[in-house]
């Protein structure tokens, strides 16, 4: 993308599109079919070699698919956000994770309400998987890992989880203090075992997560990888490449002073199968067609019935420059998100206001 031809961006967010645009890491956050321009380094090749690329970042991690891990094969509870974790202390960031206890995968922003009286919510310490046990000790975090459930504790197999959007508010309100006196400097939420993307934004725990974060006026990116449609190949999600692709671009937002505290953003990495290749990272708005294409099976009378909910096609996308087109051609789509779910007010409905004072 040529940045003196960038349509501008929502005012928080003009910024991040412009160092976005400028390149990355030897990649470019570009258009389709645009020159890639120059990288302009900002640090010396020696104050580089110094220090590891994210050497002092405070970051809290969560997800929507779990802080225990539990599934080693196809890695649906949370093995995208052990493999990010690695990632991020390997470059040397300060990692804290705490995240829900159980899988919360489409919960949105959904935040436990106490009521008219007090509700207990147990912040757990979560022993890491066994592939990913030796990660991040030299930290001060030593790569803490909490789950987080609605009782009092112990958290177990049947206790109710919080969700992302409550794993967020307990470690920025509370929880993190303990770990850092000013911290985190970024909330990550995911990797995400699937895509967010289109219309499922809305209701994403991954994406819910950051839209808690932006509350906080702390920088947050959700972090997506898709999972393809031949069953064949879901073992292979790309986790590993997603965390590849995450570091990149957390070093080079920070380089360009970009981690501001207005930032939101959403990133999905594409599943490349055989034959495929990996396209850009690109700038892109949200779709408004749904990749997961629910619908209902049966007819259900007047009288109340059931109906089964089923995965179906994706609708067609009707937006340009849509998240879901980006990711169908293999490129990796990043879109800004407003996070306050504000809209200008049409004109009509202004009238009508008017007229009822």
């Amino acid at each position: 993308m040529r940045v003196p031809s960038l349509p501008p961006l929502p005012g928080r967010v003009a910024a991040i599109g412009v160092a976005l645009a400028a390149g990355f890491a030897g990649a470019v956050f570009a258009a389709p079919g645009s020159a890639a321009p120059a990288p302009r380094p900002e640090v010396s090749a020696a104050t580089a070699a110094a220090a590891p690329a994210l050497a002092g970042l405070e970051v809290l991690l969560t997800n929507d698919d779990s802080a225990r891990g539990l599934d080693a094969g196809f890695g649906t509870d949370g093995k995208g956000l052990y493999e990010l974790r690695r990632a991020l202390c390997n470059a040397g960031a300060d990692v804290l994770v705490v995240a829900p206890w159980s899988q919360q995968s489409g919960a949105g922003a959904r935040m436990t309400s106490p009521g008219f009286s007090p509700v207990a919510m147990t912040v757990q310490a979560v022993t890491p998987p066994a592939a990913y046990a030796g990660d991040c000790g030299a930290t001060s975090t030593a790569g803490a890992v909490f789950g987080v459930c609605v009782a009092a504790a112990p958290c177990t197999s049947s206790t109710p989880s919080g969700s992302p959007a409550d794993a967020v508010n307990i470690a920025l309100s509370r929880f993190a203090k303990n770990f850092w006196a000013d911290g985190p400097d970024l909330v990550l939420s995911g990797t995400n075992f699937g895509q967010n993307i289109g219309a499922t934004v809305n209701h994403s725990g991954t994406v819910g997560a950051v839209v808690t974060a932006h509350e906080y006026d702390v920088p947050a990116i959700a972090f997506s990888a898709e999972v393809p449609r031949d069953l064949a190949q879901i073992p292979n999600v790309p986790f590993r490449a997603t965390a590849d692709f995450a570091v990149k671009l957390i070093t080079t937002l920070r380089q360009r002073n970009a981690l501001t505290h207005d930032l939101a953003l959403n990133v999905n990495h594409p599943f490349v199968g055989p034959g495929e290749t990996l396209g850009k990272p690109v700038r892109a708005d949200i779709g408004l067609s749904s990749d997961l294409g629910l619908t209902f099976l049966d007819d259900v009378p007047a009288t109340g019935g059931t109906y089964r909910l089923v995965a179906g096609a994706p609708a067609a996308e009707t937006r340009r420059n849509a998240d879901t087109t980006a990711l169908a051609r293999n490129d990796i789509p990043v879109t800004a998100l407003d996070g306050d779910w504000g809209r200008a007010m049409p004109l009509q409905v202004s009238i009508v206001l008017a007229a009822l004072r």
